[in-house]
């Protein structure tokens, strides 16, 4: 699989940013994993695509000003 993982600010709306940014660019998820430190903390979010994941999606992500970083890793 390829694999985006983000830790960001746990406040809603971020992962449904996360999730829009991958639809906008046809990735379909295979396995999703979200957990965070406290409530409204420092959280974090792994995505799986048995695609490859675009890299011009790390720009749209990082778009959202409670993304703080980003790593991806393709297969």
């Amino acid at each position: 699989y390829s694999t985006l993982g983000v830790k960001q600010i746990d406040i809603p709306g971020v992962v449904t940013h996360i999730t829009q940014s991958l639809s906008n660019q046809n990735v379909n998820i295979a396995f999703m994993r979200l957990f965070r430190e406290d409530k409204g903390a420092t959280a974090f979010t792994v995505v799986e695509s048995d695609e490859v994941i675009p890299e011009n999606i790390l720009d749209k992500i990082r778009q959202n000003e409670n993304v703080r970083e980003l790593m991806l890793i393709q297969m």
